[in-house]
């Protein structure tokens, strides 16, 4: 039987500090039947981003430094692979747009952003 999750099978790289992708969020966007690719961002940086990242999504950790969120944009945007900034649960100013937790509409939210219908190829 053929899942109806938009995710279901596709690979989302999250791009961020070692502490930003939360068990609860792995378990939750998992169980979505995504496959999860958690990279920090120093290895990123460091290796320019090269071909051997696959992936048809990311989630990238809105505190990382300037730098390395214009070069990981560009470079998703250059392949035209979709993504969303978004902070973890712990953050303490909840400022508008996603948040990366275990919690169904924040999990519902970033997959409508990545994969729905009105989803451009980045936000």
């Amino acid at each position: 039987m053929k899942s109806l999750s938009p995710v279901a099978g596709k690979t989302i790289v999250i791009i961020g500090e070692p502490s930003f992708l939360s068990d609860g969020a792995r378990e939750a966007l998992v169980a979505h039947q995504a496959v999860v690719v958690d990279r920090r961002v120093d290895a990123i940086a460091m290796h320019c981003l090269d071909e051997s990242l696959v992936c048809d999504a990311a989630i990238i950790d809105v505190t990382i430094s300037d730098e390395a969120m214009l070069a990981i944009s560009d470079w998703l945007e250059t392949r035209r692979i979709p993504f969303v900034f978004a902070q973890d649960h712990r953050s303490e100013a909840r400022s508008a747009g996603f948040v990366l937790s275990h919690r169904p509409a924040d999990i519902n939210a970033i997959v409508a952003a990545l994969f729905g219908p009105d989803a451009g190829y980045y936000h």
